[in-house]
């Protein structure tokens, strides 16, 4: 299946009418509402030139055109709020936004959010699925969302909406994964061409994608369990208490028919042959894509140790 989104979408005489500003905006919202009985449809935003998105067996989606990225697989999350720059919060960037002044979002690696600092989007991700929302603007005009590192001003835009207006859409955007704007995104409020006024910005991550691999997840931890390198790895997490040397470590993949094998690494101290055994199970705060590490010493005490996972599907 082939999907194609193209063309600037910046003509206001396309404007439907839209409620009054919403006086209390959801701690992430949708991007559409019905009005008079008809469902208000959000169009997915084409960001720079025209995007075609091939969606083959198995949910992997490709994008080609003038900015093509390797294949990636989708996935969904529970919606997180990344950007709201309404006062006292402003979390992500300080607001409003003003006519026509970009700025750059961080949505990968530990980012602010309205519920504090998290992994929302892993380091590596080559798109992101948004819900953007205009508030309360001070003149007519539109949003672009594109990849931090577009040339020139936007030729798309991503949401058209009137002063005042309360105006979501959804929108996909690739992410550079490399160099200074990797894993960053830009945002250009355009009062049509007018300098000077403002809106507040609201972004909601709902899902990212990753580029495939035939090569097996695996991950290299030290005994601070810091990733050394790996495949497929989203996050390794010593989990504190008694006893020591358990990691939860977390891939991008449904790892839950997969064969896992563990080996421990050499403890600070010792320049000899690694002493210990390791332990794999799945992990129950991420049964499916995650298993947890626990490492032990020569005696069967837990110790913090580097080690070595293998995952073998």
């Amino acid at each position: 299946m082939a999907i194609t989104v193209s063309g600037d979408d910046r003509d206001m005489n396309h404007f439907q009418e839209v409620p009054s500003p919403i006086h209390e905006v959801p701690a992430t919202s949708l991007s559409n509402y019905r009005q008079r009985g008809h469902l208000w449809r959000s169009r997915w935003a084409a960001i720079g030139a025209a995007v075609a998105v091939a969606v083959g067996a198995g949910g992997i989606i490709g994008f080609a055109g003038a900015a093509s990225s390797t294949p990636s697989n989708v996935v969904a999350i529970t919606p997180v709020r990344i950007l709201d720059t309404r006062d006292p919060l402003n979390v992500g960037l300080a607001g409003p936004f003003v006519s026509a002044t970009a700025q750059d979002l961080k949505v990968t690696g530990n980012v602010a959010t309205t519920t504090g600092n998290q992994i929302v989007v892993p380091d590596g991700a080559t798109a992101v699925l948004l819900n953007v929302t205009s508030v309360s603007s001070t003149a007519e005009g539109f949003i672009s969302v594109r990849p931090a590192d577009a040339p020139g001003a936007p030729s798309t835009s991503s949401l058209n909406f009137r002063a005042g207006a309360t105006t979501p859409n959804a929108v996909t955007v690739a992410l550079p994964t490399a160099g200074g704007d990797a894993g960053k995104i830009e945002i250009v409020y355009d009062a049509l061409g007018t300098a000077g006024p403002q809106t507040d910005v609201l972004v909601d991550v709902v899902g990212y994608t990753l580029a495939t691999t035939t090569t097996s997840p695996y991950a290299v931890v030290d005994q601070n369990g810091v990733l050394s390198r790996g495949v497929g790895v989203v996050s390794v997490t010593p989990i504190a208490g008694v006893p020591l040397g358990d990691y939860a470590v977390v891939f991008n993949r449904d790892i839950t028919s997969c064969v896992y094998q563990a080996t421990v690494g050499r403890p600070a101290v010792s320049v000899g042959p690694p002493i210990g055994f390791a332990m794999v199970a799945n992990w129950q705060g991420d049964p499916v894509n995650g298993v947890v590490v626990f490492i032990k010493d020569q005696d069967g005490a837990g110790q913090d140790r580097a080690f070595h996972l293998t995952v073998t599907c």
